[in-house]
């Protein structure tokens, strides 16, 4: 899992020192478990790394989200003390939480994550719900006290050296506390906040908000939650704001509140067309939402824009990156398309994709015309370095010398 994950992450530094753990992984599993049974592992500090908040208009936030990113052994060993908080009786109610869908593992259906809160949902106006309103949990992370998860957590094992344990995974120590200036107060680095990018941090919220998902679902209205964002489903228009009104009252009494700019679009009617988990459900079409589908579209034009460019070097006489060639180019942008498709699979708005088809095709002709436009005025070579086909007399040589 963490492999998998440091892969497709968008930090090299991330992926370099995945790739160096596992050129000698049994290695340094050894010496990790010999480290933690003598007692001697010791968390070192992490860095704390402020990613812009995007808003509505795709552009970046003077907001961001305080995300820390620990060395490869503390998430090995993060992710190895989740794995047995889950196998624990005692927090299995927390873990296996119907209403919450985030940070939790695929049911028996094959469903998780977003594909699993948009089935509950449906489910719901199956059962007769008529009225929706979402919101969203101010800074969430931010706001979950490591005493009261970690009270919960002595509670249900029974045992104070893994609890202490525990603690010391959830505490954070920057490393580059300078570097982050006034930025670092957004850090929890006290007791009130876990961090984003810390495998237990899903768990964490779960414990904390147990009792506002059992409180929210009472009766006959339902409220489904992925993380801190959340949508409440009832069969009356009042129902559905008194159970908002609950929501505001049970977050305050835990030191958290909605999130202005991103809660609220009112109380609707299911009929309505209405947005939650960046899906939109309009009447019996389920679609990415507009900003969803701008972004892909935005993600395939940069990749075009960026690799023609690169094309567009060639004739003031600077380096062509290999990576910007034709060929490495429809391969990432390939990538992206299906990615991106295979993530919305659920969605039925078949017209939706088609429409998103003819924008991106349109891109793609629009591409190669001009890639087409620079190759006839390249010479040979220069036209295979567009292509992205390399050149045998660029690669470095150690040539055998013949003997006199």
């Amino acid at each position: 899992m963490i492999r998998e994950n440091a892969r497709t992450s968008k930090s090299e530094d991330i992926r370099k020192e995945v790739d160096e753990f596992g050129e000698d992984a049994w290695r340094g599993i050894r010496s990790l478990t010999s480290r933690l049974s003598h007692g001697t592992f010791k968390f070192p500090a992490a860095k704390g790394v402020p990613i812009p908040k995007r808003l509505a208009d795709g552009r970046n936030s003077v907001n961001f989200r305080p995300i820390v990113i620990s060395d490869i052994e503390s998430r090995i060993v993060q992710r190895s003390i989740l794995d047995v908080l889950l196998s624990i009786e005692g927090l299995k109610p927390y873990a296996e939480n119907r209403y919450s869908f985030g940070g939790i593992r695929k049911g028996e259906d094959g469903l998780g994550a977003v594909p699993a809160a948009i089935d509950a949902v449906l489910n719901c106006i199956r059962e007769g719900a008529k009225f929706v309103t979402v919101a969203d949990i101010s800074s969430f992370f931010t706001r979950i006290s490591k005493d009261a998860v970690t009270q919960i957590v002595r509670t249900a094992t029974q045992d104070d050296e893994f609890t202490d344990f525990f603690r010391k995974a959830i505490n954070v120590e920057l490393s580059n506390m300078a570097a982050l200036k006034e930025k670092a107060e957004k850090f929890p680095t006290h007791d009130i906040g876990v961090a984003q990018g810390n495998s237990l941090s899903p768990l964490l919220g779960n414990i904390i908000l147990h009792d506002f998902d059992r409180q929210m679902n009472e009766g006959d209205c339902r409220c489904l939650r992925y993380i801190d964002d959340f949508i409440i489903l009832a069969p009356t228009e009042r129902a559905a704001n008194a159970r908002l009104r609950k929501a505001d009252m049970i977050l305050q009494g835990l030191g958290m509140s909605f999130a202005p700019d991103k809660s609220f679009g009112g109380v609707k009617s299911i009929s309505s067309s209405f947005e939650f988990l960046g899906i939109e459900l309009s009447n019996g079409l389920i679609r990415p939402s507009p900003l969803a589908q701008e972004r892909l579209i935005a993600k395939v034009k940069s990749e075009l824009d960026a690799s023609v460019e690169n094309f567009r070097r060639l004739s003031s006489g600077q380096i062509v990156e290999k990576s910007r060639s034709l060929i490495s180019t429809l391969k990432r942008v390939d990538g992206i398309v299906l990615g991106w498709g295979k993530h919305y699979r659920f969605c039925n708005d078949e017209q939706c994709f088609k429409n998103l088809d003819n924008k991106i095709s349109n891109l793609m002709k629009e591409y190669l015309g001009i890639y087409s436009s620079i190759r006839r005025s390249a010479d040979v070579l220069g036209g295979r370095v567009l292509f992205g086909i390399e050149q045998l007399a660029c690669i470095d040589r150690t040539p055998f010398i013949w003997p006199k």
